[in-house]
């Protein structure tokens, strides 16, 4: 740094001189609002993101008066200090600070040189462009700023330090400097235990130095480590170390001017088994004016110690597509893959890591171990995560933090209105698109910023030969200028270009936003509800009063949906809803192409939902409830016979929906109508996996009042919901079902619940029990008429299971003969894979082998159609043994390691009752090993490996030998 210059510290205690000589800034409240400006020193910082920052956001003081009465102090205290100055541009602040100014710019400055410079192979200006950046530090970085914002930017700082100290050790020891490289390895292992490339070059220096018994020392202390907090060993780069120094490897001598690659140096970025998860459509539109976003959040999270990184803005601001846009352009640094999760249709912060589960292709990750399902799934390689709209389940947010601790190759990139305040994170807030300035009257000059290239851009789209010409020029930047810059805002403005020229547009625009919107609110959420609120004001009263119903759905609707908002209508509702779409306020749902849906965007929907109120609002949401009331309880009819596929389809399609209606009932005190819901949805929440949710609003339904047959049934779908999460205590509850149902002679209530305590018998190995409880439920079901239904038939199943476990499978064949018999007059495929599945083990037990690749061929068949994988893994294990039978040892082994990685995937044990007999799949593994020997494991893995697909060829190859 220039000795006569102004310069801001911020890599210690914030200080600011002008030469050696310290500059007052003011209070406490004037240091954090200039180390807000730091942060982002030479971009825009915007009002809101100012007052979030240093004043958490809405009260507490927060007011865009505090703001600039603090900035001008500020502004006084710096005047005169050279090279720094701050400046009022729209739509905030910016500070403006010449080269060798901010310490921390120089610092990152000076690294990106030394990396530069190693990349080149030019060992001695590395070294002394570290040794300078290194020199800038005095201390924590924003020691005495104690906001949220300064400690994610300090802990990116840190990342970076260690990362040039990572990078200084493995030239010191590239240059043969053994002995300093030791110097500062010593502290660097002492602060950061787990960090495998100080270990690794520690471990090279002892080694060099003559010390290999020390050198070994630090390894085993490592990997007692990692076991110890992480249950994982050192990874493959050091446990390669370990063999070549155990091996006396004269290639690690200094003589080789080799190091090992560090993280922020890869020597390649392998592709081999890249993969692209998602859950979500990712946007085809271009994306305009975030190239510099995307390849400083890509540099982030490829080539930087950061691994949780938050990207925050208002909505609408575009943190979505800039999320998608980051995530494809980082696939190729990630071969443990790219996953890409929405949050937008959940609700219960219990659901994120489910969710997340899911959308990394582990369906049904519900049991009480589902976040060690997750962590192993990503622990194993380079893996992406991507996480959308996490504003509104923040208190999840230390399962990410968990997972980025847990899982050492694993990066987290996070959209959400504000951060997620957990350690590690770093915040990356994303500003509003460039502006063009005021007066701007040459479409040339216009063309550098990025809001009028989206107006542009999109404008085209609506209407073909659209130009930004000297005529239009004025009124598109004045345009942008008001909108603010925010992506959502241009996108809407530019898609009435068909119906309006930009000077008609501007005009338009004026008098919408000069009554829009209450003053007390953020300038940019002004601005967001104005250009909804001008389209919203181009649809006629009818077009409106829909528009507003529309809040009332989550995740999409159906126009059949529609028309059951407005029952009494005369109005058309296909040409009101068909007037939305076409001024972009509705869009075709295309995550779900089989059925004619539509949605709205977040932004959109929430200013529909402040436009509907009163009586319209109530009606809006019970219509809804009734709607999806009466659309579940003709659905659930289908889950349980030949119409079980389609159900479960429409089912998921409107699961969010399903979930307002449940929670809006509990909210209007008709806990009646949520339990026929939770009755209804139960087992849709059991074969897909939605314990959390189901259980939480089971629990939430019975807290209010209830009739006796309604509590009954609520009940039973609690037991239910716990058992499937392995919960066996909480599954108790079935015994307070049936004795509730006894008492009020609810017949069919009560058997369902003395079923589930016969599966609580089973589960926990008390077949005198089961045998009493199950015997009963058969007896229940025909005194009220259910012979040869759903219950009866598993009831026979179940019964059948204790039978054989008891050591008498001639009894339980009779049993199962008459099961599948009913299940299948119903055309009912979960009942007849269940019943299969037990079928199996009875033929395995007999020696009827020949039957059992029948009824496994069947079975594995059956839940495929259905989705069911956590059936399939036990048909797969099944398989497994009946194969061992004929000696094919490579399939029972492929067999095996597909069953563990699908059992691994579904992650809950929704079929606690099934019992196949463990000693013999045991001695099956054993055999399996013993006959293949080394290539055992080799073939195991291979079978983990394969795809649904491979599997199923594999499975109907072995099930073909009698077919």
């Amino acid at each position: 740094m220039q000795g006569g210059q102004g310069v801001i510290e911020v890599l210690g205690p914030l200080q600011v001189r002008h030469g050696d000589e310290p500059i007052t800034v003011g209070s406490a409240r004037h240091r954090e609002v200039l180390a807000a400006l730091v942060v982002d020193v030479g971009r825009v910082v915007s009002v809101d993101a100012l007052l979030e920052r240093v004043w958490g956001g809405a009260g507490r003081g927060a007011s865009a008066s505090n703001l600039h009465a603090v900035m001008s102090r500020l502004r006084s205290r710096l005047a005169g200090l050279p090279g720094v100055s701050i400046s009022t541009v729209s739509p905030g602040y910016r500070l403006e600070a010449a080269d060798g100014t901010v310490d921390a710019v120089v610092f990152v400055e000076g690294f990106a040189r030394a990396r530069e410079h190693h990349a080149r192979g030019d060992l001695a200006a590395t070294r002394r462009e570290l040794d300078a950046a290194l020199a800038a530090w005095r201390d924590t970085a924003y020691a005495d700023v104690r906001l949220p914002f300064a400690e994610v930017e300090a802990a990116r700082l840190e990342g970076i330090r260690v990362s040039a100290f990572e990078l200084l050790v493995e030239v010191e020891l590239a240059q043969g400097r053994v002995r300093e490289a030791l110097d500062h390895l010593t502290p660097l292992v002492s602060e950061h235990p787990l960090r495998e490339a100080f270990r690794r070059h520690q471990m090279l220096a002892l080694y060099r130095a003559g010390r290999q018994a020390e050198a070994l020392e630090v390894y085993a202390d490592l990997r007692h480590l990692l076991a110890e907090e992480l249950g994982i060993d050192p990874g493959p780069q050091l446990q390669e170390l370990h063999q070549r120094i155990l091996a006396h490897d004269d290639d690690l001598l200094p003589a080789a001017q080799e190091a090992p690659p560090t993280e922020d140096a890869p020597a390649s970025r392998p592709v081999a088994g890249l993969s692209w998860h998602s859950d979500v459509v990712v946007p085809a539109d271009d994306l305009v004016g975030r190239g510099r976003d995307v390849d400083y959040l890509v540099d982030l999270l490829t080539a930087s110690p950061q691994r949780l990184v938050t990207v925050t803005g208002v909505g609408g601001v575009g943190k979505t597509r800039l999320a998608y846009a980051v995530a494809e352009a980082s696939r190729d640094a990630f071969p443990g893959g790219v996953c890409i999760t929405s949050l937008i249709a959940v609700t219960d912060e219990h659901v994120v890591l489910p969710t997340i589960g899911r959308g990394l292709g582990l369906s049904g990750v519900e049991g009480q171990d589902a976040f060690d399902v997750v962590a192993q799934h990503v622990r194993g390689a380079r893996t992406l995560l991507v996480v959308d709209n996490f504003e509104h389940v923040l208190d999840a947010a230390p399962v990410l933090a968990r997972l980025v601790a847990t899982c050492p190759l694993l990066s987290i990139l996070v959209t959400s209105r504000t951060t997620l305040r957990v350690r590690g994170e770093l915040q990356y807030q994303l500003a509003p698109l460039s502006l063009p300035g005021p007066g701007v009257g040459h479409p040339d000059a216009a063309a550098a910023s990025t809001a009028i290239e989206l107006f542009v851009a999109r404008a085209r789209s609506a209407r073909a030969g659209f130009e930004l010409d000297e005529g239009n020029v004025g009124a598109v930047s004045s345009i942008c200028r008001r909108l603010a810059g925010i992506p959502l805002a241009l996108e809407l403005a530019a898609a009435r270009t068909p119906l309006l020229p930009p000077a008609a547009m501007l005009e338009r625009l004026d008098r919408v936003m000069a009554t829009a919107g209450a003053r007390d609110l953020p300038a940019r959420q002004r601005t967001m509800r104005s250009a909804i609120d001008w389209s919203y004001q181009l649809l006629n009263p009818d077009e409106q009063r829909l528009f507003r119903q529309l809040a009332v759905f989550a995740d999409g609707f159906t126009l059949e949906a529609v028309e059951a908002l407005r029952p009494r209508d005369d109005a058309d509702s296909l040409a009101a809803l068909e007037s939305l779409t076409s001024h972009s306020l509705v869009l075709r749902d295309l995550d779900h192409p089989e059925a004619v849906r539509f949605r709205m965007l977040e932004p959109i929907a929430q200013f529909a939902d402040s436009r509907l109120e009163g009586v319209e609002a109530t009606d809006a949401r019970d219509a809804h409830l009734h709607y999806f009331l009466d659309l579940i309880e003709r659905t659930a009819a289908g889950f349980r016979g030949h119409a079980t596929r389609a159900s479960l389809a429409v089912t998921e399609r409107e699961h969010a929906n399903l979930t307002s209606a449940i929670e809006w009932a509990l909210a209007s005190e008709r806990g009646e109508l949520a339990g026929r819901a939770c009755w209804a949805m139960w087992l849709y929440w059991w074969l897909r996996g939605h314990l959390h949710e189901g259980r939480r609003l089971t629990q939430a339904t019975l807290a209010h009042d209830l009739t006796g047959p309604t509590r009954t049934r609520v009940t039973a779908v609690l037991g239910a919901m716990a058992f499937a999460q392995g919960d066996l205590q909480a599954a108790t509850c079935w015994g307070e079902g049936a004795a509730l149902g006894r008492s009020i002679g609810d017949i069919e209530g009560q058997a369902h619940n003395v079923a589930g305590e016969g599966l609580v018998a089973l589960a926990s190995g008390d077949l005198a029990a089961a045998d009493t409880h199950l015997d009963a439920t058969i007896a229940l079901t025909e005194s009220c008429g259910l012979r040869g239904g759903w219950l009866w038939t598993l009831a026979h199943v179940w019964l059948g299971t204790v039978r054989l476990l008891q050591g008498d499978p001639g009894k339980a064949t009779p049993l199962l003969h008459d099961a599948l018999t009913a299940a299948r007059v119903r055309e009912d495929p979960l009942a007849i894979y269940i019943t299969l599945f037990t079928s199996v083990q009875v033929a395995l037990t007999t020696g009827d082998l020949a039957s059992a690749r029948l009824q496994l061929r069947e079975g594995i068949s059956l839940s495929l159609d259905t989705g069911d994988m956590a059936n399939l893994a036990y048909f797969l294990e099944s398989l497994a043994v009946v194969e061992s039978q004929s000696d094919d040892w490579r399939h029972v082994a492929l067999l095996l390691g597909a069953a563990d990685e699908l059992r691994e995937t579904v992650g809950s044990n929704v079929y606690g009752y099934y019992q196949p007999d463990e000693q013999v799949l045991s001695q099956t593994r054993a055999a399996a090993r013993e006959h293949l020997g080394e290539t055992y494991d080799d073939v195991l893995a291979r079978g983990r490996r394969l795809s649904l697909d491979e599997t199923v060829d594999l499975a109907r190859r072995c099930t073909d030998v009698v077919a």
